[in-house]
């Protein structure tokens, strides 16, 4: 029940009772609820794809194009006898070939980490950081202090989760090439700071159109109980933060496996 009262007096100032009224909000709580319920789910399925396709990714298409690139160098190796822009083309598809595969491969590893499952957060973080900055041509900057090598799956996902879509969203929308990624202890949680010194934007603007992934990154450190915040502004760089308690039961249903197989689960970018 959502109730609301206002005293009402007299004319001559004395006091004559309260005016009030009150309103069931059951509905308006279940309807919370359930719509929580269904932002775990989607990304809860969204999680359970984007390891599928790494998979697929990994295991087939990298596997083939490094054969194809075994397979070109073996010819290139045949015909020396050819003429010379004979033997500069085969060496050409096969830097080619070798860039594809790397770029796959790397696609791959944003799809699903397998650091992160083995070697914990701070690894997978720093990890992708690495590949992001060598793919994008940029500068990532990554420091982090006193973090648990293992925290829990939801944590550790959501954390990644938020530092892949801060970064893309750094590089498509900042106008800077330097970027820095802070993650560490405070208190009895991680705090994890994606920031840089770019153009900057208003942020509430961004919220009501429901752009730059701010939704999603957001929504997903709400499920495990956290908190979000974005400070920026025109000209004034972005700072984006995380803070997210190492306890994070219950958090959102969003019960799942690294691997993409669901265990025990009930379950948006821009």
């Amino acid at each position: 029940m959502f109730d609301v009262a206002a005293p009402r007096v007299n004319g001559d100032g004395s006091f004559a009772g309260f005016i009030g009224s009150a309103i069931d909000v059951t509905e308006q709580k279940l309807a919370q609820e359930a719509l929580e319920k269904v932002s775990g789910q989607l990304i809860e399925a969204q999680e359970r794809e984007r390891s599928r396709i790494a998979r697929d990714l990994h295991d087939d298409i990298c596997q083939r194009l490094a054969l194809l690139s075994i397979e070109l160098e073996q010819a290139n190796r045949s015909l020396n006898g050819s003429p010379a822009i004979t033997n500069q083309r085969l060496r050409e598809i096969q830097l080619h070939c070798a860039e594809i595969a790397g770029d796959v491969q790397a696609l791959s590893h944003q799809l699903h980490s397998s650091k992160l499952e083995y070697l914990g957060i701070v690894a997978a973080i720093r990890g992708f950081c690495k590949e992001f900055a060598k793919q994008h041509q940029v500068s990532v900057n990554f420091t982090d202090d006193n973090v648990p090598k293992h925290l829990c799956k939801d944590v550790s996902l959501c954390l990644f989760r938020v530092a892949q879509e801060a970064l893309h969203n750094a590089v498509k929308y900042s106008g800077t090439t330097q970027f820095a990624v802070e993650l560490r202890m405070v208190g009895n949680g991680i705090q994890l700071r994606i920031s840089d010194r770019g153009v900057g934007f208003n942020v509430e603007a961004a919220k009501n159109e429901r752009g730059l992934g701010l939704v999603s990154m957001q929504e997903r450190v709400y499920l495990v109980h956290g908190r979000f915040s974005v400070d920026s502004g025109p000209g004034k760089g972005t700072r984006i933060l995380a803070t997210v308690p190492l306890a994070s039961e219950g958090a959102g249903d969003l019960r799942h496996e690294l691997n993409g197989e669901p265990a025990s689960a009930t379950g948006a970018a821009a």
